[in-house]
């Protein structure tokens, strides 16, 4: 199975790509590389200053610790900062998010950082690879304890209901209001519907529709997705001849 299949409350149906195991690896090559030539830039810097020379160490040990925190911290703080994603999942397209593919919490990043240990270092990434090729749901052993997997952000999304299907003449105006909306403003609302379908965040979605109803004055017992569809349709019907 390659793919997740999520049905949301408003009963619209999004379809996540499984992030395939090569590429899970791959991100974390480039993760791994990232925090190795870190950890080189920190030995070639002290290797030509000579201002730790003398010190003691107890004090040595502890500036060290500071300055490699980051890349102790470093999965954890890309998750939690870039929306889960590191700068390697960013570069491959993968993203973490919650097992019904809304935006993950801080502490599901903080147990997929901790179960590392487990996953990936303990087990030289024998334990974390293992899972994620017998789970159905592409996890690894800290994603089944955080309830989180890992998708692909590389096909977009396809919709079944297109807000662009070909209007006729028997098309009927639902809502008459959107005259007050302006051209402009009507394509911008269109794009921020297409932003929440290709980001898979239907959030954005009812947030638009909310923010629609008090444009056009009136409030809509519509599905969020249907409703912006609608007034989108119809100010393109009452103006296509303008």
């Amino acid at each position: 199975m390659n793919k997740l299949l999520i049905n949301t409350p408003q009963n619209v149906n999004f379809e996540y790509k499984l992030a395939p195991v090569g590429s899970r690896t791959l991100a974390f090559a480039i993760d791994y590389g990232i925090m190795m030539l870190y950890a080189f830039m920190v030995y070639v810097f002290f290797s030509t200053f000579d201002f730790l020379e003398g010190l003691d160490n107890w004090s040595l040990w502890g500036i060290y610790s500071l300055v490699f925190l980051p890349l102790f911290f470093y999965p954890l703080a890309c998750e939690t900062t870039l929306n889960g994603q590191t700068l390697g999942k960013k570069i491959m397209k993968l993203k973490v998010v919650k097992i019904d593919g809304t935006r993950a919490t801080f502490y599901q990043y903080f147990i997929r950082w901790v179960s590392n240990a487990v996953d990936i270092f303990l087990s030289m990434g024998g334990v974390g690879l293992t899972s994620i090729i017998l789970s159905q749901k592409g996890q690894r052993l800290g994603d089944i304890a955080a309830d989180t997997t890992v998708i692909s952000l590389k096909e977009t999304l396809n919709l079944k209901e297109t807000v662009f299907e070909e209007l006729t003449v028997e098309h009927k105006i639902v809502y008459p209001e959107v005259y007050k909306i302006s051209d402009q403003e009507i394509n911008e609302i269109k794009d921020i519907y297409n932003t929440g379908y290709r980001r898979k965040n239907y959030e954005i979605i009812i947030a638009l529709a909310e923010k629609v109803e008090a444009m056009i004055g009136k409030k809509s017992t519509d599905r969020p997705e249907a409703f912006v569809a609608q007034v989108i349709q119809d100010h393109y019907y009452s103006f296509k001849d303008n």
